[in-house]
């Protein structure tokens, strides 16, 4: 468990090792606000169809090989980098670039994930998974800001060699010695439908709804925030930090909490800690002012996705985890997608209040859904959860997960 949580820290500076000097090596070079959200944009697009295909090879061939493979594709998106840069003339190596760590995250970071709950006993598998998410958002906390120092000093080929180092780094730590399940995962579930090899359960429907609302403010501000902010002379490397650093201090607590009380309650406080940060950038932001909606947005992701996970573990077997997981990835990414691509060509008559405006309105969206799934309002570790949408063997009579 350490080990994979290692390798997953690792492996993640593939990604947020441009979450920030992207955006700020593009606007250095002259682009526009709605080229830099398009750009931006293309991994989360990416990720969706990688996490969708990733599902079903994780299911097949095992997480850890498609790790690898994640891994590999971003040390060829960062060697792409460090030979074009991001100039007009580099246009089309950059979109390859992006397509890749798209393509990386989407299988990476569920193959990941998925492995977590054979590693553990049931009744630890919330904390667990809010370790291993832990050390993903370490790399968010670190990368960002660190990523901009290094962008300053060495321009972007020097943040693209410390990725690759630390992307070579965690493909050694996960093919020296394979991470292999030490327990079967009991699973009284019936097998999921699948078409493609693609396996899909219904009772999972809207705890991913759940996540597309509520993600939705992320790929605006991952878009405009960073160019918004250094025109105001405030430090947007702090605003990820701060996010990064209170998702990982908040993790481990959310997940024991979900190992003990119904997810509902969590969830919500989340959103609406959400909402209180995305309503602090609506006037043009200061430092101390970045901080502070980062803490809170890190706080309210670590309260609403910690249960979802445990929710989604509980309405999946070995069989279809994979599958679970990586749409959940994808739910991630279709709303980034959305928040970036989706706004690139708003942007510039609506203006970022507007688009923040309505990424509030889809928080409020996201409590709505969290409601009306009765299963959320039970403890995940208590058994059947009454009031979720149930699969054919639950209506007859078989409880939800071990």
């Amino acid at each position: 468990m350490i080990r994979l949580s290692v390798a997953l820290f690792l492996v993640q500076a593939g990604f947020h090792g441009f979450t920030a000097s992207i955006p700020l090596a593009l606007f250095r070079a002259g682009r526009p606000d709605p080229e830099i959200g398009a750009i931006v944009g293309i991994a989360a697009l990416v990720q969706i169809g990688a996490a969708l295909a990733g599902g079903a090879l994780i299911d097949r061939f095992g997480a850890m090989r498609l790790f690898v493979v994640g891994g590999l594709c971003y040390l060829v998106a960062a060697a792409l980098l460090f030979l074009t840069g991001v100039g007009p003339e580099a246009t089309v190596a950059v979109v390859v670039a992006r397509i890749l760590q798209g393509t990386g995250i989407g299988l990476a970071l569920p193959s990941a994930l998925s492995l977590v709950p054979s590693l553990v006993s049931a009744t630890r598998r919330g904390v667990a998974i809010a370790t291993a998410g832990s050390a993903h958002n370490l790399t968010l906390v670190i990368l960002p800001p660190l990523s901009i120092v290094v962008l300053d000093a060495y321009g972007l080929q020097g943040v693209t060699a410390l990725v690759a180092v630390l992307v070579v780094g965690a493909i050694a730590l996960a093919l020296a010695r394979p991470i292999t399940p030490r327990e079967a995962v009991e699973s009284n579930l019936e097998a999921a439908k699948r078409r493609f090899g693609f396996a899909y359960r219904s009772s999972w429907a809207a705890p991913l709804a759940v996540v597309m609302l509520f993600v939705l403010h992320w790929g605006v501000l991952t878009a405009y925030l960073p160019q918004r902010s250094e025109s105001a002379g405030a430090n947007i490397g702090l605003f990820f930090a701060a996010d990064g650093l209170f998702v990982l201090l908040a993790r481990i607590p959310a997940g024991w909490m979900a190992d003990r009380i119904p997810p509902i309650w969590p969830v919500l406080v989340g959103i609406a800690m959400t909402g209180g940060a995305v309503a602090l950038l609506f006037p043009l932001p200061t430092t101390e002012i970045l901080v502070v909606s980062g803490t809170l947005t890190g706080i309210g992701a670590a309260l609403i996705v910690q249960p979802l996970l445990l929710a989604l573990i509980a309405r999946s077997g070995d069989a279809d985890r994979g599958s679970a997981f990586a749409l959940f990835n994808a739910a991630f990414a279709a709303s980034i997608a959305v928040g970036t691509i989706g706004t690139a060509p708003l942007i510039g008559s609506l203006g970022f209040e507007t688009l923040l405006a309505v990424a509030l309105g889809g928080l409020a969206l996201s409590a709505v859904v969290a409601l009306a799934d009765g299963g959320l309002r039970h403890a995940v570790n208590s058994g059947a959860q009454p009031g979720a949408r149930l699969e054919p063997a639950q209506e007859a009579g078989t409880p939800i997960g071990p």
